[in-house]
């Protein structure tokens, strides 16, 4: 047998395996990802549920006039990212995680602290911005750049990070508000997000540097030497105007942007849904939250079937899950009902694998932030877009279950577009 059939055997063993045998510099990358991811969406999304209404009431501020200015946080947001791509791809995620962490937290903290309405909406478009850059970019930087045959995995481990912020990030601005304050509360989150900076500082920004290897594989000092070499020496083939050619990038794009379509306009809207066919709003709440903790299960078998499927099969099969849940929801029979929420909930917990798995399984480690800058601004564009699609479909039916089935639709389609996709195409 030859020597490249025997490490082609290898490589595929590893990219099977679905043992989270990631060693400890490995789990400490996937941890700080999952504190990135938990904090972004803490702050920019589910936080906003309780600091809205408390600083709107500190300053006799209208709610729904804060409100409107997520929006226009999250379409900044879009354009950060982009930027903060290339600047991952030149700099390394490790600068670019401490930079927004430190930018971030304390953007977090006048935040909480602002005295016009000019300010809040400078504080939470930095904040959103930053936040984002460093869950998304770095940390999707990090992850590919540690565990390029194995990211679905990782990737399952680290998304918990968001489900446990829809669980757990309102109970804990909540509880520190009713001891010191809300401006206070908040202060101290983002304290900690400065804290992580410090954290993000100590790590590295590949396996190589850190002495370790991709993946936590055994390997000789000639192949890891091998690894070094091939990593100094890289040269990016791609601009921006040719990876704007390529189908794969409009196929990953389209697909798993119409998937966090479906996650915005399901999730924004559980709660009414489920009071309309006869919830009281303390139970549709509570199914909203068993939602999130179920998908910190789901988040891990994402990864696992990312790991044993590849990533383009599980993202389809993630797309009839959820257009199957959304369907279940439709049908008017409580029993039905039950096994929707813990559908969505499995669905949720996989929503945010599969854009940076998806992006390196194709373009490979070494060109990820490169195309991961452009993929990811495109996916938010269509994120973005999921309340003025809830608007239309709302004005067409009249209904949010008329709304649920066109978010069904787009599920399905979603999961015909992704198999488009040539996995390793340009690895």
């Amino acid at each position: 047998m030859s020597k490249s059939h025997t490490v082609s055997e290898k490589q595929s063993e590893i990219q099977r395996s679905a043992k989270s045998n990631f060693g400890k510099k490995g789990w400490e990358i996937i941890i700080l990802c999952a504190f990135m991811l938990f904090f972004a969406t803490g702050t920019t999304t589910d936080g906003l549920n309780v600091t809205v209404p408390a600083l709107a009431e500190i300053h006799n501020w209208d709610s729904s006039v804060l409100l409107g200015f997520a929006t226009v946080s999250g379409l900044v947001s879009i354009a950060g990212m982009f930027i903060f791509g290339y600047v991952c791809h030149k700099k390394g995620p490790r600068f670019t995680a401490v930079l927004s962490l430190i930018i971030g937290g304390l953007s977090y903290i006048w935040y909480g602290n602002v005295t016009s309405i000019t300010q809040y909406a400078i504080a939470l478009c930095i904040l959103s911005v930053m936040a984002n850059v460093s869950a998304w970019i770095s940390g999707g930087a990090f992850l590919a750049n540690w565990f390029p045959k194995k990211k679905g995995l990782a990737l399952g481990w680290a998304t918990m990070g968001n489900n446990f912020a829809s669980a757990c990030f309102v109970p804990i601005l909540s509880f520190l508000a009713v001891k010191v304050g809300m401006p206070m509360s908040i202060s101290i989150m983002g304290g900690f997000m400065i804290l992580l900076a410090a954290w993000a500082l100590k790590v590295k920004s590949t396996p190589e540097e850190d002495s370790c290897t991709p993946d936590n594989e055994t390997l000789t000092a000639e192949q890891i030497q091998a690894y070094k070499e091939e990593q100094d020496s890289y040269v990016s083939k791609w601009t921006t105007k040719d990876l704007l050619k390529t189908k794969e990038l409009w196929f990953i794009s389209i697909s798993l942007g119409l998937y966090m379509m479906v996650t915005v306009g399901v999730m924004s809207q559980l709660v009414p849904r489920l009071t309309s066919i006869g919830f009281t709003q303390e139970k549709a709440v509570l199914s909203m939250t068993v939602c999130a903790l179920i998908g910190v299960v789901g988040s891990y078998a994402w990864g696992v079937l990312d790991q044993k499927l590849t990533t383009k099969v599980a993202a389809s099969i993630f797309g009839v899950w959820y257009g199957v849940a959304i369907i279940f929801n439709l049908i008017p029979n409580m029993a039905c009902i039950y096994i929707s929420i813990f559908m969505i909930g499995i669905a949720i917990g996989g929503n945010a694998n599969f854009p940076v798995s998806l992006t390196a399984s194709v373009f490979g480690r070494y060109e990820f932030s490169k195309a991961y800058a452009i993929i990811n601004p495109l996916t938010a564009v269509l994120r973005v877009a999921s309340f003025s699609v809830l608007a239309i479909c709302l004005q067409l039916t009249g209904s949010l279950a008329g709304a649920y089935v066109f978010f069904a639709v787009f599920a399905f389609i979603a999961a015909v577009v992704v198999l488009f996709v040539k996995q390793e195409k340009y690895v």
